[in-house]
């Protein structure tokens, strides 16, 4: 089961991250994972969650999108690069990618957004890649 991202389209202006962040915390729904992009007058803030049904209540009012994206633990073994390189020569397309804001089982985790997220789920596992699944954040 792919890990499941919500993306919350904001006004880019002081105090909205604040906001969700006050939110999720009040119901308590751990961010894992954040990204914040800017699109002009607008921004969205990409989130891993523990509480991914819980964390989308608590977010009503908000315009946001749920997605399923690929985790992978960064390790000694499994560098950025290595992931990157793999996923590249296999013709995987990563539109975007951040890392987790806390260890995740006690490593960083590579988030990824790529165009077809079972093959490189796939992928990653033939070639020895832990990919993390909704289960391993609750």
């Amino acid at each position: 089961m792919p890990v499941t991202q919500i993306s919350v389209f904001v006004e880019n202006k002081p105090g909205r991250f604040a906001e969700i962040a006050t939110r999720l915390e009040h119901v308590k729904v751990k961010i894992l994972a954040f990204c914040i992009a800017d699109a002009g007058d607008f921004g969205i803030i990409r989130l891993i969650v523990n509480k991914p049904e819980l964390a989308r209540k608590a977010l009503e009012g908000f315009a946001e999108s749920i997605i399923q994206v690929v985790v992978v633990p960064i390790t000694e073994q499994v560098s950025v690069s290595k992931i990157a390189n793999l996923l590249g020569s296999k013709k995987v397309n990563i539109d975007y990618a951040y890392t987790s804001a806390i260890p995740i089982n006690g490593n960083l985790a590579l988030i990824l957004r790529v165009n077809d997220v079972e093959r490189t789920e796939k992928i990653l596992r033939e070639n020895s890649i832990e990919v993390l699944t909704q289960k391993d954040f609750e």
